[in-house]
């Protein structure tokens, strides 16, 4: 018999996405001011570090929001 419950390893990875996907959007705001004071390679290094945070920030998501919708759908 299947319950609508998610497994607890489901809600630890949810948890942990949540967090990380918050956590990137922090960084992104900070970074705000790195991307317009910054020029040649220090603002290479930025922009291919939010490179990585789209990546964090879209997996992240895409799991939270499987998640959510197995819960709710």
């Amino acid at each position: 018999m299947m319950n609508d419950f998610p497994s607890l390893q489901t809600t630890e990875r949810a948890a942990q996405a949540r967090l990380n996907l918050v956590n990137a959007l922090r960084e992104c705001g900070q970074l705000a001011d790195a991307v317009e004071h910054f020029n040649g390679r220090e603002l290479l290094e930025v922009l291919d570090y939010i490179d990585s945070l789209r990546f964090v920030m879209a997996e992240s998501g895409q799991l939270l929001a499987g998640v959510t919708r197995g819960v709710h759908g």
